[in-house]
């Protein structure tokens, strides 16, 4: 099949890990708490299952196995963005007007990156390739860069995150970096040397580091999440109570007095 034993052995491993990842996602009622993220691990499920299937009949490095995995890959990327948004509504859901923000940035972002991506491409022979992990790549960046500030911004304003929540964005993290780093290697690997990759010695080079340090993060994700679904969930925290609107209105004038009197003697001290 053209796997060395190692992403064998990992490979079949992530494939267990994730069979058990969604019976427990919907024994323990998770898939309500988290559709999407249930959705992505389905779709990580069945994708590694196809993907072990060709493998098997046409060989790893077929065309065949070459076309569905980096469509495996494609839906993944759209999958794991889809995540990260899901974890900042979790933690923003109550906050209509941050949370409004902060769609229109990642719609925003996305958009940037595949275009980025998509140009980036056009340069190189192996346009998908080059297309799918740039795009990965920044995703993956941009996805661990948002994932740390909401890790920081839960632990000092106590957003509704619960202990599956946490777990879930610090494995995702570690993934995204890992997945940054070997991808942007990779990519220079695709620039330098994609006319040689036919080339046997090469090919297993390149499958054993990257495949396997991805593997092992992935694995190592997929064994947290399951381990933090081993027990029932708590009841999940109940959303903090927004003031009403005419307390709002109350406070605003008193707010932009204090404002407009710093703002005095901040120019008087400038004057002096």
């Amino acid at each position: 099949m053209g796997l060395s034993v190692s992403s064998y052995l990992l490979w079949m491993l992530s494939l267990g890990l994730d069979a058990c990842l969604c019976v427990l996602l919907f024994w323990r009622g998770a898939s309500k708490r988290l559709p999407i993220f249930t959705v992505y691990v389905i779709c990580s499920l069945v994708t590694a299952g196809t993907c072990w299937i060709v493998f098997r009949r046409y060989g790893f490095w077929s065309y065949a196995a070459y076309e569905v995995g980096w469509v495996s890959v494609g839906i993944l990327i759209v999958a794991e963005w889809l995540v990260t948004a899901e974890l900042c509504w979790r933690g923003f859901r109550a906050y209509r007007g941050i949370w409004a923000l902060i769609w229109r940035f990642l719609l925003g972002l996305s958009t940037a990156l595949l275009l980025h991506a998509t140009y980036g491409a056009l340069k190189q022979s192996n346009r998908i390739g080059s297309l799918v992990l740039t795009l990965q790549r920044d995703l993956a960046l941009a996805s661990a860069v948002i994932l740390v500030a909401i890790l920081i911004i839960e632990r000092h304003y106590q957003l509704g995150f619960g202990s599956l929540e946490r777990r879930i964005t610090i494995g995702l993290c570690a993934y995204f970096i890992i997945a940054v780093l070997s991808n942007s290697l990779l990519i220079q690997w695709y620039v330098n040397h994609w006319p040689t990759f036919t080339n046997p010695p090469s090919v297993e080079h390149l499958e054993a580091w990257w495949n396997g340090l991805k593997l092992a993060v992935a694995d190592a994700a997929l064994g947290v999440w399951c381990f933090a679904l081993r027990k029932p969930l708590p009841a999940p925290r109940p959303l903090p109570e927004m003031l009403p609107n005419d307390t709002y209105a109350e406070l605003s004038p008193a707010i932009n007095y204090r404002l407009r009197a710093l703002n005095a003697r901040l120019m008087d001290f400038l004057k002096t």
